[in-house]
């Protein structure tokens, strides 16, 4: 297959600050790519070659100026905010960046000719159904959530934007993402065994889901950006991308703690009690001023059920292998995490 080199190029990354945004950023570096960053966040120290936009993805201004003299846009600004029917000032708020921002992005891209769009979508982009080795030919998720919602509508539009005005696009729908230095999940995990909290699991440990190793993720976003060229299969599809080998997320959370070196006691609730929690919790948190739930219906419902998804059309179209396989991630996940555990 025909590929487009990515090295030496110019690179925008929106959400550049965030978890794959980092690696991203780090991984195009390597490449000697001149790299834009499009983030609410201010800059951090200064690094060679990447230029530092702070900004906003619904602010078109923002856009345009983080997105002149690129080549390649790297789409993974989002609201990872799994919630069913919030107040509206927050339901707003998680589609005018999801879709709204996402929207942005393209129309920017296409008045500038930049020429390549991958955009970083969701296994949820299939949710809510026994997805045991189902292939991107499966349905969009009808889920009510804001986040599978939000994230299907923004897919929609990064797919159906492609061969327009010059622009080529595709998606990537990862797994659940893993890895070393990340926070939003597995460190929240850390502290709260830090805490002394007991490990929390849900339902009875034989639903599987799809995870990725940020390694094997950022290999992806990048193969595919570099086989967005005309008549490539690539153009206008959806690849789903993990490790290939699904686990229960209890067993994954509760094997990461074993090689971290910790022992805590454990709490498995149920999958009725599970739920009746969440949705209690999601109401409370329709009052303002009430604080974000621990988790929520979708959080259980995607833990509940098998999630997990073939990769054959990503091994196929993108010459996709997981560089690091599950076992070997998890060990390096854990060693980071007890260093992160040690150090609060």
């Amino acid at each position: 297959m025909e590929i487009s080199p990515i090295d030496g190029t110019t690179c925008l990354v929106t959400g550049g600050g965030g978890y794959l945004g980092r690696n991203l950023v780090a991984a195009l570096r390597a490449k000697d790519c001149t790299v834009h960053v499009l983030d609410m966040a201010p800059s951090p120290e200064p690094e060679p070659g990447v230029h530092w936009f702070q900004g906003d993805v619904r602010n078109e201004v923002d856009v345009i100026a983080a997105c002149k003299g690129v080549d390649t846009i790297f789409h993974t600004a989002a609201v990872i905010e799994a919630l069913t029917r919030p107040r509206r000032s927050v339901a707003r708020e998680i589609e005018s960046i999801n879709v709204g921002g996402t929207k942005n992005v393209i129309h920017v891209a296409q008045s500038l000719g930049v020429r390549r769009l991958v955009h970083t979508s969701s296994i949820v982009a299939s949710f809510c159904m026994d997805a045991e080795g189902s292939d991107e030919s499966a349905p969009y998720s009808t889920s009510d959530d804001l986040y599978s919602a939000t994230k299907v509508q923004g897919e929609r539009a990064a797919l159906a934007a492609n061969g327009k005005h010059g622009l080529l696009s595709c998606a990537i729908r990862p797994g659940g993402i893993y890895g070393p230095g990340e926070r939003l999940t597995y460190g929240r995990l850390v502290r709260w065994l830090k805490k002394g909290v007991p490990l929390v699991v849900f339902g009875d440990g034989k639903a599987r889901l799809d995870y990725v190793y940020i390694d094997n993720l950022v290999d992806a976003e990048i193969r595919a950006a570099e086989r967005l060229v005309e008549g490539s299969p690539v153009c206008g599809q959806a690849y789903f991308v993990s490790d290939e080998t699904p686990i229960n997320a209890g067993l994954f959370s509760i094997e990461l703690v074993r090689l971290m070196g910790l022992r805590r006691p454990m709490l498995r609730i149920p999958d009725p009690l599970a739920r009746a929690t969440a949705f209690a919790l999601e109401r409370l948190y329709r009052i303002p001023g009430a604080p974000k739930p621990l988790f929520t219906v979708a959080n259980v419902k995607l833990i509940d059920i098998d999630h997990y998804f073939s990769i054959d059309r990503a091994k196929r179209d993108l010459e996709y292998a997981p560089l690091v396989d599950t076992a070997e991630g998890l060990r390096r996940t854990a060693v980071e995490s007890r260093a992160y555990f040690d150090s609060l």
